[in-house]
């Protein structure tokens, strides 16, 4: 004989194992859309004097009524999970010049929550004295602004990337965003502009207007509430990203001898009237970008006269030395012979075709010299 006792845990172990299953099954509905419905009846199967009788299906209420199809499902709706990441796009700073518009710099933004979401954005610089990526701030950059990646292609185009906020993200989509910044022309060689790009979490659909909101209280079954499950459980996330100045770093130093004077000749000359004196224009860039299109300009002083034809073998003019390797020119009035070299009025220009079009590279040292006599 079975006593009820027994009766009953039969049925108590029959509930408890579909309990069970109900809550394995919720556990692995981690990601599951926002908005989806789920519906669950549970079955009791039992005996009574050893017969078996015909199952119950529940329902929210309580059913006792036998049979399949008398009971009815307990639904609820799967909640929206607000949760993104903001992450900088590539292996560190991005190196600039100085003066270069639209900089660009780039993040990735990721909807890791569970429905379609839009996003804000707010590109700016950061505090000074920001670090990122072992540098530290110490300028900002102009006019800051954020596109998407429109197509996708990962590469900036001004014209075809110009949405300013992120559309309907799908849930486990991510998509990437340009930071443009204009460096300042008076950035010197490693200097740093660390920027920061914020996103906020806003409805879909909303063309990015709509700021998504918690829902507070307890959850209301049959309502879609929004719990925000992201690093600072506001919706909203942010990253750090910087550029790095990289430049020429030039220096320009002039000095003069005595070469002769009338008198002394060349033994312990003194600077006096008719002495002939040499001036020694040296350039050097310590920076790490090269420098192009250099134009030397000097302003002979009144109380001096420019003296020709004093260098290679007394046929030239101008003495250019670069890399070890000297050059020569003539100062005519406006380089007319294109040699790089013009002597107009008082002023002297050394350029085209000695510095101009050629590389001042890193390190690189440029010497100038010319002559004048006292007047």
């Amino acid at each position: 004989m079975i006593s009820v006792f027994s009766k009953l845990g039969r049925v108590s172990a029959i509930l408890v194992g579909t309990f069970a299953l109900g809550v394995a099954q919720n556990a692995s509905a981690v990601g599951t859309a926002s908005g989806t419905n789920v519906d669950n009846v549970a079955t009791v199967n039992f005996e009574v004097g050893g017969v078996a009788q015909t199952e119950i299906e529940s329902s929210p209420v309580g059913n006792s009524t036998p049979g399949a199809g008398n009971g009815t499902s307990t639904s609820f709706v799967v909640d929206n999970v607000v949760d993104l990441t903001v992450v900088e796009t590539g292996n560190g700073a991005t190196n600039v010049n100085p003066g270069q518009t639209g900089a660009v710099t780039a993040f990735t933004v990721t909807n890791t929550g569970n429905t379609t979401q839009d996003y804000q954005l707010l590109p700016q610089n950061t505090a000074a004295g920001t670090v990122f990526d072992g540098n530290t701030d110490n300028i900002q950059v102009n006019n800051p602004l954020a596109f998407v990646d429109s197509n996708g292609n990962g590469t900036y185009e001004a014209g075809v990337d110009t949405a300013t906020f992120i559309d309907s993200l799908a849930a486990d989509a991510s998509v990437i965003v340009f930071f443009l910044g204009d460096v300042p022309i008076g950035a010197i060689n490693n200097d740093v502009a660390n920027v920061r790009l914020t996103v906020t979490t806003a409805d879909a659909g909303s063309g990015g207007a709509t700021v998504t909101t918690e829902t507070g209280g307890a959850d209301t079954p049959g309502t879609v509430d929004v719990v925000f499950g992201d690093a600072g459980n506001d919706g909203v996330e942010n990253d750090v990203d910087g550029y790095l100045v990289s430049s020429a770093q030039l220096a320009i130093a002039k000095t003069s001898t005595v070469i002769s004077d009338p008198f002394n000749g060349t033994t312990d000359p003194k600077a006096i009237p008719g002495a002939i004196m040499e001036y020694v224009i040296t350039l050097t860039n310590t920076g790490s970008t090269d420098a192009t299109n250099i134009r030397i300009t000097d302003v002979i002083d009144a109380n001096l006269t420019f003296l020709p034809a004093q260098y290679n073998g007394n046929t030239e003019d101008i003495q250019v030395t670069q890399g070890g390797a000297d050059s020569f020119c003539s100062a005519d009035a406006g380089d007319a012979d294109a040699d790089g070299c013009g002597l107009t009025g008082a002023t002297l220009e050394v350029d085209n075709g000695l510095i101009v079009g050629t590389t001042v590279g890193v390190n690189d040292v440029i010497v100038v010299r010319f002559r004048v006599t006292i007047n």
